[in-house]
């Protein structure tokens, strides 16, 4: 055998032994993300719906998740006893079997409060929250609720139907500073 022959066969061994390697890897990865694919469940919109039991509009908010992933939520009448003083706005995103707290950032800007003859009283104000959402979520969730507190801090919670207010305020309520 000639030494030309016997490099020629080397490499052949070689080259079968790394293509079976390679096939087992792209085999054993084709798998896993099989089984990642059908273990979780693809993120699903929820409506953002905003509460407002504070003495003053809010003008608009925005949820953002850490990734960055945002969502407007509108504005924010004051609430009634029987209205949380937002409406539903599309969309966050959300992974309904996530089994740890959710950590979402809750811009908002309170509206200026002016007098009766249009002076303001009270400047626009822009606030920033950060509020833990925990699972476990409903079986079919459809919102997730952002309240907003007299004393300034704001909760979050996902639920299936729209809730009631959590503070019963008084109808026809005026902005105050």
């Amino acid at each position: 055998m000639t030494l030309t022959t016997s490099i020629n066969n080397q490499f052949r061994w070689q080259h079968k032994f790394v293509m079976r390697t390679l096939d087992r890897i792209a085999l054993a990865s084709a798998l896993l993300c099989a089984l990642n694919g059908c273990s979780r469940a693809k993120p699903i919109g929820l409506a953002v719906e905003g509460y407002n039991y504070t003495n003053r509009y809010v003008a608009s908010f925005t949820v953002t998740d850490e990734s960055g992933n945002g969502a407007w939520g509108g504005n924010v009448e004051l609430s009634t006893p029987t209205a949380g003083g937002g409406k539903s706005t599309c969309c966050v995103m959300l992974d309904p079997n996530v089994s740890r707290p959710v950590r979402l950032r809750v811009d908002w800007t309170l509206d200026e409060v002016d007098d009766a003859m249009g002076h303001v009283i009270a400047p626009e104000m822009k606030r920033q929250a950060w509020v833990t959402v925990d699972p476990p979520f409903p079986s079919d969730p459809q919102n997730l609720e952002v309240h907003f507190y007299p004393d300034g801090h704001v909760e979050a919670v996902v639920t299936h139907w729209s809730s009631p207010p959590r503070i019963l305020l008084p109808e026809g309520r005026r902005p105050t500073p």
